[in-house]
């Protein structure tokens, strides 16, 4: 499978099966999800603030 355009992205948050909300370098874009099953594993958000 080929993809046109690839944008690095975060994951936020997933508001329905087939939507995600990602932020990226552009701003928080709201995405397709291809793979339409819990994805819980996979789509977690990431902690990036450091602990002191």
């Amino acid at each position: 499978m080929h993809y046109g355009t690839v944008i690095p992205a975060r994951f936020l948050e997933r508001p329905n099966r087939f939507i995600a909300r990602v932020d990226s370098a552009d701003g928080v874009l709201i995405c397709h999800v291809k793979n339409t099953g819990r994805c819980r594993e996979l789509l977690m958000p990431i902690n990036t603030e450091k602990q002191a």
